[in-house]
């Protein structure tokens, strides 16, 4: 009778070809190191930020016009576009701008589509609007992070001069590899302004129109013809076009038969434009900056030495009196960040081996030892083949996979030297080996995978961030099971002696305690088993007491700090906020250097960032501590300064976000069609919140008036000395906002020429009762005498969700709380203020809370594929529904030691921690499948219930806990970090515990169903 089909064995295959298994691991660790060194670096991944802004400008229309004419067209045509989330908006007076946001489960791929196809509606819609609007504008560059930022600053020089020299700087930094976009900040345009006082100009029978003619026709360029002779052509040109102010102050106007100077009926100055254009300082002083981002294909830290060297050189060429400093340096982040976890890694590497040289020994420890660099570098070059680099997840999961990539090269091991202890010879125990943990371990492994897949296919911004998570562990998992099959076995023929003496009196007492522990708990299956259901109820009411935060804060120095003054607010009136807080920061000894914004909230320097909108009342300042640790005592300094000197502006100081941005954390949207309705509403609310004494800044984003002159035209009366609303509305813009006439060429920049109203006219309200209107027989007639002129207040800017007018309540929390804690205590208050809301009007809550939940229900989205997969390779493996729901039933007892960890240390649960736990519970299912194989195995050898269990308890104990160690101690460093660190406790504790659980509890379930099995098999075949 011929023999059996014998199984392939990878091992024995290896064994066999040792000197090409040899050159395949020397290969994969050259490519290993080749992938290590091309890994892009950066500081955090990339995510796809979902927002587009469409703006559009209509000149002159009220703000009522604007929303009904423009906005709610737009808006309209945006509420066609697929994966649309909501559609915000804000309009003031001839000016509309709607933020187009995107589901969190839209591709990333389809993205740049749906951008695509917003741009081609926009167009179409475009001769739909009023005349005299412009076609709306869509910007989706949003997620560009400009990581480098250089501040030049001049004393003594002029804005021009120090333009020149920036815009020198940038040409040559344009020329350093992967740059991908440079970015100045604060430039001010120059233009100059000829000023006339209107009663002059009324008095010699002047209009603005007939002296802006007369200039415009001087500086025109006209073409002068070309003569051609014979035999060339001659170029005719008319001098006239203006160079200087010197040439404008040069005019002679001829005006009824007299030459009236220029410089006798205005003054001409080059002054900055108005309005003004953002303005950027450094530590204190007016500058100019360069904002540098990277190409999706540079590496940050090459990058970044690139940028260095040449902004050297660029140095040397400033003017004596110039400096640049080095406001944003992501390169130098980048370098501490992956230097930093380097460092953790290592530290982990140590842990891990020493946990195998102290239980397995020397030798056996050193084919751990190896076969870890050949894990880290298969794992390189399956990062390096996907597009993941070195930044702060995929560092943090090789960490975490590092705890867990060992167990098969442990249980491999263990495997050889259990058998080499009975006398095998190193071949045998390495085919051996194959033959009983192979196909365990890889179900074992895609088990624990499968934990990661909500890691992975999280549909929400917060998944994306984390993505990368979630490859790292499926190849550095895969890749450890290969080498444990293919190359431990071979490492440890090498390494492992012929002989091993059984170490039966080495562990003779730790195997007598757990062997007692053990025969208690199968004596009373029952009670063990009641105890551990106990301790899980006390576990998951335990769980209810942990504080919530949906991503911690960053452990990076800098602090925003945001001020927003009143919506009517002028650019100087909120720059003069900013220097007395710049002088007050001048005098902290923990603060290294800042940078202010006014006008505008910072450039995105950080990708998980909330950039602020553009507007003259805004002002962020990025203020660097010394150090982490003195952070948190200068932001309190610098909100006790913002309460005692700037308590009558909304003010906010917060230390950089980690994960997708949130800004201000609780916030309450109240919505409803009557937009004074909808403030007295959340103005009630904001009275409301405020008796809590947690809350803090509470605000609102609108509800200020601004003060408006109407001036009210009769019509016939216009009509009746030739005048119309729009020469009157002419004139008036002449006078108080200036209109460009023509443009002066100076040297290679364009400046505008600006005529308007003399500082005393545009500055005094008082000017228009008093104005002259010229009408086109050369006569004036006064404002008065056509109009009425009426005083009022207005809103300045109306907001818009979904096309519903909505204001925001928000607020921050009190220092040591977190905004989940208050948004529960705020909950009871809120749902009452609901319940009384009339109909038609709404209240949502939006901020962290809101994204934490978005961000979780994402997870949970994913948790029956998670669970499908788990009970599929548990079915494949144990083959039995019974052994499959035992080795479900065991998992969830790993929370018990996830709310001992976690709760006395205050350890928040938050998006980070949530997906640790369902990865904890793919780890505490492989360490069932592993004793649960092994019973079985002993049952089908013909021994008894009891005796299969104790065997196999006692045979797995050993490779269980040296896995659970490796895994739980490879987890120490990285718990030292502020991202990682709930993650990094709920796995140590939940292992820790699930580890006793799974040694003694399991066991107990196991006797209970084999013997409900034994004695009802007859009847169901079980």
């Amino acid at each position: 009778m011929s023999n059996p089909r014998k199984r392939f064995n990878l091992s024995e295959w290896a064994l066999n070809n040792q000197q090409m298994v040899s050159f395949l691991m020397m290969v994969v660790v050259v490519m290993g190191v080749l992938s290590y060194i091309n890994l892009p670096r950066n500081e955090d991944p990339s995510f796809t930020i979902k927002k587009a802004v469409v703006s559009t400008v209509w000149p002159g229309a009220s703000v009522k016009d604007t929303t009904q004419f423009v906005t709610d067209v737009v808006e309209k045509k945006l509420q066609e576009v697929p994966y649309l989330d909501y559609l915000k908006s804000y309009t003031r007076e001839g000016e509309s701008v709607v933020f187009v946001n995107l589901r969190d489960d839209t591709p990333p791929k389809m993205v740049p589509e749906i951008w695509y196809q917003v741009r081609k509606k926009m167009k179409d819609l475009s001769p739909s609007l009023p005349s005299g609007a412009s076609k709306p504008a869509v910007d989706d560059e949003f997620d560009d992070t400009y990581g480098t930022i250089y501040g030049v600053t001049g004393k003594g020089f002029t804005e021009r001069e120090l333009r020149d020299v920036v815009d020198r700087i940038r040409d040559r930094l344009l020329g350093v590899p992967d740059v991908s976009k440079i970015k100045v900040l604060g430039a001010q345009d120059e233009q100059i302004n000829i000023a006339f006082s209107p009663e002059k100009l009324a008095g010699l029978g002047l209009s603005f129109k007939q002296v802006t003619t007369m200039l415009q026709q001087q500086n025109a360029i006209v073409p002068a013809g070309v003569i051609r002779t014979g035999s060339e052509r001659i170029d005719l040109q008319v001098s006239g076009a203006f160079k200087s102010e010197k040439s404008l102050q040069n005019i002679v106007l001829h005006i009824d038969g007299h030459f009236v100077p220029l410089t006798q009926i205005a003054t001409i100055h080059r002054v900055l434009k108005t309005p003004p254009e953002p303005e950027f300082r450094v530590n204190g002083q007016p500058a100019i900056g360069l904002a540098i981002s990277m190409s999706k294909t540079g590496n940050m830290l090459d990058f970044g030495q690139r940028l260095d060297q040449e902004m050297d050189k660029a140095k040397w060429l400033l003017p004596h009196g110039m400096h640049v400093f080095t406001v944003a340096n992501q390169s130098k982040v980048v370098k501490g960040a992956v230097n930093g976890f380097v460092k953790v890694l290592v530290e982990a590497i140590v842990i891990v081996l020493a946990v195998s040289f102290i239980s397995l020994g020397m030798r056996a420890g050193l084919v751990v030892a190896f076969s870890i660099p050949i894990v880290l570098a298969m794992t390189f070059v399956g990062m390096e083949i996907v597009g993941i680099g070195l930044q702060r997840i995929s560092l943090g999961a090789l960490i975490i996979a590092l705890g867990l990539l060992v167990d098969d090269a442990m249980i491999t091991v263990e495997a050889m030297v259990s058998r080499l202890e009975q006398g095998w010879k190193r071949k045998e125990a390495a085919v051996y080996a194959f033959k009983s943990t192979a196909f365990p371990m890889l179900t074992g492994t895609l088990v624990m995978i499968s934990g990661f897949i909500p890691v992975g296919f999280a549909a929400s911004s917060a998944g994306e961030y984390c993505y990368s998570m979630f490859v790292v562990v499926l190849i550095s998992l895969l890749s450890s099971w290969i080498v444990a099959i293919l190359f431990s076995p071979l490492l440890g023929v090498w390494l492992l002696p012929a002989a091993l003496s059984s170490p039966k009196d080495k562990i003779s007492s730790h195997s007598r305690i757990f062997s007692r522990l053990l025969s208690y708990s199968l004596s009373r299956p029952k009670s063990v088993i009641l105890l551990a259901c106990v301790l899980l109820g006390l576990a998951i009411v335990g769980m209810g007491q942990l504080k919530s935060v949906f991503f911690p804060s960053s452990d990076r120095p800098e602090l925003l700090v945001d001020l927003t003054l009143p919506q009517n607010a002028t650019q100087s009136a909120t720059r003069e906020k900013v220097i007395a807080l710049e002088k007050w920061l001048k005098t902290q000894p923990n603060v290294a250097h800042f940078s202010s914004y006014v006008g505008s909230g910072a450039v995105r320097f950080y990708l998980p960032m909330d950039v602020l909108l553009s507007h003259e009342n805004v002002a962020e300042l990025v203020v660097v501590a010394k150090s982490t640790d003195v952070r948190d005592r200068l932001s309190a300094d610098i909100k006790r300064y913002l309460n005692q000197h700037d308590s009558d502006i909304v003010s906010r100081v917060a230390p950089l976000e980690l994960g997708p941005p949130v800004g201000w954390p609780v916030r309450y949207r109240i919505m409803g069609p009557d937009l004074d309705k909808v403030r007295s509403l959340a103005t009630d609310l904001a009275v409301l919140i405020g008796k809590d004494p947690q809350a803090r800044d509470i605000n609102l984003t609108s509800g200020e008036p601004e003060r408006r002159i109407a001036i009210d035209i009769n019509q016939t009366q216009a009509r009746a000395v030739g005048l119309s609303s729009e020469q009157v509305a002419n004139t008036l813009a002449n006078i108080f906002s200036g209109q460009v006439i023509t443009s002066l060429r100076d040297h290679n920049r364009m400046v505008n020429v600006v005529v308007q109203g003399d500082k005393e006219a545009k500055e005094n309200v008082s000017t228009i009762s008093n104005l002259q209107i010229p009408m086109s027989n050369g006569q004036t007639v006064p404002l008065r005498q056509i109009a009425t002129i009426q005083y009022g207040i207005t809103d300045p800017i109306v907001w818009r969700w979904n096309r519903e007018p909505y204001i925001s309540v928000q607020l921050n929390v009190a220092s040591g709380e977190l905004p989940q804690t208050l948004s529960d205590e705020l909950a009871p208050v809120v749902q009452s203020f609901t319940e009384k809301l009339p109909p038609g009007y709404q209240l949502k809550e939006a901020g962290a809370v809101a994204d934490s939940s978005k961000g979780n229900q994402s997870v949970y989205d994913v948790l029956p594929v998670t669970i499908l997969c788990m009970l599929t390779l548990l079915m494949i493996q144990l083959r039995r529904f019974s052994r499959m729901l035992l080795a479900l039933f065991i998992a969830p007892f790993g929370l018990i030691g996830v709310v001992i960890a976690m709760l006395p240390t205050g350890t928040p649960m938050g998006f980070v921690a949530l997906l640790g736990i369902i990865a904890l519970f793919g780890m505490i299912i492989r360490n069932a499948i592993i004793l649960i194989s092994e019973v079985d195995r002993n049952i089908q050898d013909g021994v008894s219930i009891h005796e299969a269990i104790t065997r196999g308890a006692m045979h797995r104990s050993r490779p269980i806990l040296l896995t659970a160690c490796a895994a739980i101690l490879g987890m120490v460093p990285i718990s030292r970090e502020v991202f990682w660190q709930p993650m990094a406790y709920a796995i140590i504790g939940g292992l820790l515990i699930a580890t006793l659980i799974t040694l003694l509890v399991l066991p107990a379930a196991l006797k209970l169903v084999m013997q409900w099995e034994s004695a009802r098999r007859g009847d169901y075949g079980l």
